[in-house]
């Protein structure tokens, strides 16, 4: 089944010249149902409402009709060039008219924001042809380009200082996004609809700036974007001061523990890396422990640096399920003296994706109750939506998910169906998005069938004390015969 959304534009002849020329453009409508009354020719242009990203076909289909012979042209134009068309149909009606509609497919690419998709009908019987536009940017998604600069430059900061932070959103269509800056995988700003630029090439970019203050210790920011319900893009950038130089002999130490920008699934293998620099000789050692447990197999390489060395010492760690709770400690000792201490937690770099199942109830005489079971994810942001029949259903209340004890969460939400005014057969689907995961979704088919099953098991009515009176009867009648069985051979034993 295919979940396309469909835009009409329509267009109705008239009888003079004049007045076709004159004729400005009707507002668009949903649906794909053409008005063809009055007897007057009419054009309608359908194409996709669902945004497509580059490189993807989208179909456009033209309406025209009725005419009173068959000797019609139907002719695509994209911008000045003209576009073979894939279809054909030709239909006609119980009076003896005559309609056409053909169809397109067109490959959209990164410059169609600018272009325009004509199709034009001419008839004999009509004085101007027929034509009715659509521009291409109502049904192009073009993904923006992200990155993070810092005012001043990462080279010049210095502990303590103010920074600057500009997130550039770069060629997007179309205008509209949500602008999220994350500090160590923490929320602190989202922006809706900032104001953005227009570019010559019909995209849009803008610029959002956050100020942070800089740390030896490092902080990683992130800017996020999302446009429409496509998965979210982001930039990272990790914000550390640089250690003041001090004099011969004297020592100061700064260092830093990350992990990977990304989240990773169970069973993937992951590298922390430690960094530090102002050791005044190379006779540093790391020891790494993951939950009390000293892991082994890590990578050293000291480099020296005018009168110090910069030290920097990586391990590999496989992610786990219940990593959630985990804990990566890193002790640091220079000349055998401890100098440092740091601990990250392996959750910021866990993702575990859920498992989706829907299951449907009997709720009442009219109602269906259909629950999504959204199983053992991490982290716990989680957005959820109902599909009927390929439609969004628009009003429905997400509840918060509950945290199991493994540190995962569930999340369970029953959604309402009237089974008195569906079709035979229902499609409904939960479909959950994930961090920046694919969405992931599961479907149930709602019959007259299943439904008819549901009330029955569901049935709580007046039969069911005549049942329960029928299985007890039964069931004293067994427990006679048994006895009497028993009863007789213990006689016959005795003889």
């Amino acid at each position: 089944m295919r979940c396309d959304a469909q835009l009409t534009l329509t267009k109705h002849a008239r009888p003079t010249p004049k007045d076709v020329s004159h004729m400005g453009p009707l507002p668009a409508s949903m649906g794909g149902e053409h008005n063809l009354t009055g007897g007057q020719p009419s054009i309608s242009l359908v194409g996709p409402t669902r945004r497509t990203t580059p490189e993807n076909s989208v179909p456009f289909n033209c309406t025209a009709g009725p005419f009173s012979s068959s000797d019609f042209n139907v002719t695509w134009m994209k911008d000045r060039d003209e576009h073979p068309a894939s279809a054909q149909r030709l239909v006609t009606d119980n009076k003896g008219n005559y309609s056409v509609t053909s169809k397109v497919w067109v490959t959209l690419s990164r410059q169609d924001i600018l272009s325009v998709m004509t199709c034009e009908v001419t008839h004999r019987a009509l004085a101007e042809p027929l034509r009715r536009s659509m521009n291409l940017s109502r049904v192009l998604q073009v993904v923006p380009t992200l990155k993070i600069t810092t005012k001043p430059s990462a080279m010049q900061i210095r502990v303590h200082q103010r920074v600057n932070l500009t997130c550039h959103v770069s060629h997007f269509h179309p205008p509209h996004l949500h602008l999220t800056w994350m500090e160590n995988r923490h929320k602190v700003q989202t922006v809706e609809s900032p104001q953005v630029t227009r570019n010559p090439d019909g995209t849009y970019s803008l610029q959002h700036t956050w100020q942070a203050e800089a740390t030896l210790d490092g902080r990683e920011f992130a800017c996020w974007v999302v446009q429409d319900e496509q998965p979210p893009v982001q930039a990272n950038i990790t914000l550390r001061a640089q250690a003041s130089r001090l004099g011969k002999g004297m020592s100061s130490y700064s260092s830093a523990l990350q992990g990977p920008f990304q989240r990773s699934e169970p069973g993937t293998n992951i590298q922390l890396t430690f960094t530090s620099s102002g050791f005044s000789t190379g006779q540093v050692t790391v020891t790494w422990l993951k939950n009390s447990h000293q892991l082994l197999k890590s990578q050293t390489s000291v480099h020296p640096r005018g009168d110090t060395y910069n030290v920097t010492i990586s391990v590999v760690i496989l992610l786990q399920a219940d990593d959630v709770h985990s804990l990566v400690h890193c002790q640091v000792k220079h000349m055998s003296i401890l100098v440092s201490q740091k601990t990250i937690r392996l959750e910021q770099y866990l993702h575990v994706p859920p498992t989706v199942t829907v299951s449907q109830s009997s709720h009442s005489l009219d109602m269906v109750a259909v629950t999504c079971h959204v199983q053992r994810f991490y982290p716990q942001n989680v957005h959820l939506s109902w599909l009927e029949n390929c439609h969004t259903f628009k009003g429905a209340v997400q509840p918060p998910s509950k945290q199991n004890s493994d540190g995962t969460y569930t999340l369970e939400t029953l959604h309402l169906v009237n089974a008195s005014v569906r079709e035979s057969e229902h499609v409904l689907t939960c479909k959950v998005q994930h961090e920046t995961q694919p969405p992931i979704q599961a479907s149930l088919i709602l019959s007259t069938a299943v439904q008819d099953t549901y009330k029955f098991l569901g049935s709580t009515g007046p039969e069911m004390p005549a049942l329960i009176l029928m299985a007890f009867l039964l069931g004293f009648k067994v427990v006679l015969v048994i006895s009497f069985i028993a009863t007789y051979f213990h006689r016959w034993w005795n003889l």
